[in-house]
């Protein structure tokens, strides 16, 4: 996957008869490659463009200008999208596990949606395909007849990992996937994300501001600023020489227990 000068803009309008009179850069001229089974962090502060971009590389949003790249073909045109069965080949673990989830369906529907928009099984062929699916993420086979609010935030974030995987996709992008569960539950479900990608070879863009998880999950990264990417490197190069002033600040931030290292 390759993002060639990816930009969206939204336009400001006002007055009487709503003109346009501005733009928002909320990303603005970004290139990425996200190679086969690597993981990508993408890191910045909140309102720096880094879920605008995983919501371009999903088709939730629509690029004003730049090219995404996938197989050697720009899938920005839905016509190569659809093509390619990039719907398929592309999903996304979105951050607020209870909001992605239809609570109008159980957990058997939820997963099963995705298999029957791109496969045609036999209905005992489905169920054995999603009980084996509820199993890499460690859910027992009651899960099947429940419903999103009968379960914990750590809970349906597994579940929204098994509905993701349910393709055999080739990349998720993961959008704060654990930013709103307990630390406990964190390291539960990076561990099923790093086995599910050990087992399947998924590539991962890893969407975060948590700088901890950050390192423990992604190979290179990408920091944002301001809809721009100011620095990119391998994540011991940022971590360890880190050369843009906006890196060393997010560095710098990260909580520290040592305490010769407080002022």
């Amino acid at each position: 996957m390759k993002l060639n000068n990816l930009k969206v803009h939204y336009p400001i309008r006002s007055g009487f008869l709503n003109r346009i009179t501005g733009q928002v850069y909320a990303v603005d001229g970004v290139d990425l490659n996200i190679s086969e089974g690597e993981t990508v962090g993408l890191v910045g502060e909140s309102g720096s463009g880094k879920t605008t971009i995983g919501k371009i590389i999903v088709g939730l949003e629509q690029m004003t200008a730049g090219q995404l790249i996938y197989q050697g073909q720009d899938i920005s045109k839905k016509r190569v999208r659809n093509k390619i069965q990039y719907n398929k080949d592309v999903q996304m673990i979105f951050q607020d596990s209870m909001s992605s989830l239809n609570p109008r369906k159980t957990i058997y529907d939820i997963i099963a949606e995705p298999i029957r928009n791109f496969e045609k099984l036999e209905p005992i062929a489905e169920k054995k395909r999603i009980l084996q699916l509820l199993d890499i993420v460690g859910l027992p086979q009651e899960t099947l007849t429940q419903y999103p609010h009968q379960f914990s935030g750590g809970q349906r974030q597994r579940i929204g990992i098994a509905r993701a995987v349910s393709t055999n996709p080739k990349l998720i992008v993961a959008d704060e996937p654990v930013s709103a569960l307990d630390l406990s539950v964190q390291a539960q479900v990076l561990n099923f994300m790093k086995q599910i990608q050990k087992e399947m070879n998924i590539a991962f863009l890893f969407i975060s501001h948590d700088l901890g998880v950050v390192r423990h999950m992604t190979d290179n990264i990408a920091v944002m600023h301001y809809g721009r990417i100011v620095e990119k490197g391998s994540r011991d190069a940022i971590f360890n020489h880190p050369e843009h002033i906006y890196t060393k600040r997010l560095l710098s931030s990260i909580p520290s227990i040592d305490i010769s290292k407080r002022e």
